[in-house]
């Protein structure tokens, strides 16, 4: 069997490469659910957010930089009731002209992350706390970062997960690579890839590569302070685990101080 390398864009082959991604299923939806729209989805990628949520009936503002992104949604969303709840808005995270009345902004799956320069993270809290409405709340999560046990795998192969296409059924096998590391700008060169095996013995393989910037928890802090919001909350993981410092992940609850009485 001859593993090619496929030609498939980030954005057709998104849902069934992420399909796996389960650790944070039903959170997004129920914190939308408890406090309405409209709800900015920031680094939208295909939707795999902001159509669950907007099937809730709640109005949804999906921002990305990738056009082909936005049309995914638009034809994942097309002849559903998502279809009339979602606006697409093609635009970087920390330059998207946002409405100002959210009343939640969400960054999923680390995607804040590819904001590489100090100041393109500044602004984009910035921008965040502009769009909400008192009482509105701004939650994302992070990998957090353990630069030695990166430094310690640069080159290796390392096994991730192993799931299978929910449309087609074939079997996906998710690996990683990394390639280097800035420690001095926290920086994360690495690549992602993904095995596909097809019952008739086709096979496919894919690498996306990932440019990165890794936030410790005391930078995160910074920002949100800077921005004027506020910490409702820090845990790790996206059912309220206590945030520790052996944490590998970072689920912020931030609002708009305006709303505290």
């Amino acid at each position: 069997m001859r593993a090619d390398v496929a030609d498939i864009s980030p954005a057709r082959g998104f849902i069934a490469e992420h399909a796996h991604y389960m650790d944070d299923a039903g959170f997004w939806e129920a914190h939308a659910a408890r406090l309405g729209g409209p709800v900015i989805d920031l680094g939208a990628a295909a939707g795999r957010t902001a159509i669950p949520i907007a099937l809730l009936g709640i109005d949804v503002v999906a921002v990305d930089s990738d056009p082909e992104m936005l049309e995914v949604i638009r034809e994942r969303a097309e002849g559903t009731p998502a279809a009339s709840r979602v606006t697409l808005v093609e635009a970087p995270m920390q330059d998207a002209a946002l409405p100002g009345d959210a009343a939640l902004v969400i960054v999923p799956m680390n995607t804040l992350q590819v904001l590489l320069g100090p100041d393109d993270r500044a602004r984009c809290f910035a921008h965040v706390a502009e769009s909400l409405r008192p009482g509105g709340e701004f939650i994302f999560d992070l990998a957090v970062p353990d630069l030695d046990a990166i430094e310690w795998a640069l080159g290796d192969t390392i096994p991730t997960d192993r799931s299978r296409d929910p449309a087609s059924g074939d079997v996906l096998v998710h690996t990683a690579v990394f390639d280097s590391l800035d420690r001095s700008t926290h920086t994360l060169d690495f690549r992602v890839i993904v095995e596909r095996a097809g019952a008739a013995g086709s096979a496919q393989r894919v690498e996306r590569r990932h440019l990165v910037h890794l936030y410790t928890s005391d930078e995160v802090q910074t920002l949100v302070r800077s921005a004027g919001l506020t910490v409702l909350a820090v845990h790790s993981g996206f059912r309220g685990e206590p945030f520790a410092d052996s944490s590998e992940r970072q689920v912020w609850r931030c609002a708009n101080p305006g709303s505290m009485v």
